[in-house]
């Protein structure tokens, strides 16, 4: 998840920075809200804006509607030392708190809301035939995908195997159509969701696997960070 912050005291910027990364983000922080909207005004990806209510020249409330009129839909958590600003975060459509100073707990009961909402909304997938079963499976499940001689292999996030009988051709044409996927190689098609780093000839996932990438499929890492770019939305 890449996960923005904004908070005035750099100190408490690096400490919630540090346990972000500690729980599999990919934080960037700044300092000020006006670096925050020129970020976002160039197409800096962010899925979550984690701002500091009280800062010198323009507080957490005022960044977060600058953000909503520059038309950015993700999900504002607001840092604070209390939840008196109630009323002015409905306003600006902020999806929690963060009580300061955040603590590994109160950071992962953040990031489990966040989600489970975003669960919530992302219920696409896909019927594949195993054995003498129909088994649904959802796209935001499904880490990678390998050719297996005869047989295709969805390989889910949480490290277990649905094997089916099939083309790799048109596994590939089915899945494809859903835009966090990308063909890498002949025999693999990763979710975008799921990758960790990404060089010309190969991909780090989630759960440590190496990919392949062929010279035939040498535009995967420009799709990558495109997608990153327009925050995981098709252009």
């Amino acid at each position: 998840m890449n996960i923005l912050i904004c908070d005035d005291i750099p100190e408490e910027t690096d400490k919630l920075k540090a346990l972000l990364s500690e729980a599999g983000n990919h934080p960037i922080a700044f300092n000020c809200g006006e670096d925050v909207l020129e970020y976002i005004s160039e197409g800096g990806s962010a899925d979550v804006c984690i701002l500091d209510i009280v800062m010198p020249k323009m507080s957490g409330v005022k960044l977060a509607g600058h953000l909503r009129r520059m038309n950015w839909d993700g999900r504002i958590v607001f840092l604070s030392t209390s939840k008196e600003y109630g009323p002015e975060s409905y306003q600006v459509q902020a999806f929690d708190y963060l009580l300061k100073p955040p603590t590994a707990e109160s950071v992962e009961v953040m990031l489990q809301k966040l989600e489970d909402a975003g669960k919530s909304t992302d219920t696409k997938g896909l019927m594949l035939k195993t054995g003498g079963t129909v088994r649904s499976v959802l796209f935001r499940d499904i880490a990678y995908v390998e050719a297996m001689q005869h047989n295709v292999i969805y390989h889910l996030a949480d490290g277990r195997e649905v094997e089916i009988y099939a083309t790799f051709a048109n596994a590939a044409e089915e899945i494809l159509k859903e835009s966090r996927f990308i063909r890498c190689h002949r025999s693999f098609i990763v979710n975008m969701d799921k990758i960790v780093s990404i060089t010309r000839s190969e991909i780090t996932m989630q759960d440590k696997q190496i990919i392949p990438v062929s010279r035939l499929y040498a535009d995967a890492k420009r799709r990558y960070f495109d997608r990153g770019l327009t925050g995981g939305k098709q252009p």
